[in-house]
């Protein structure tokens, strides 16, 4: 879940809680530029990704600002 308040999801037990970034704008930014809008969504993508793939055993909060360094892919 993809949340921009984690602590009501992980309050009633949601497994995996990926941090959004506001209410209105859970995978972005519009103040930004399309570029960096673009890597923050990505960013988050990538996070909500890497928690589906992690074995949790309890609510667990996924912070898209802690990632991995991922090498960019371009799809033609």
């Amino acid at each position: 879940m993809i949340s921009a308040l984690p602590s009501i999801p992980l309050s009633v037990g949601a497994h995996r809680v990926i941090r959004g970034v506001r209410v209105e704008h859970l995978c972005g930014d519009p103040s930004l530029s399309p570029e960096r809008d673009r890597e923050l969504m990505l960013s988050i993508a990538r996070k909500a990704l890497e928690a589906m793939q992690t074995e949790v055993s309890e609510p667990t909060l996924f912070d898209p600002s802690e990632t991995t360094e991922m090498e960019p892919v371009h799809a033609i």
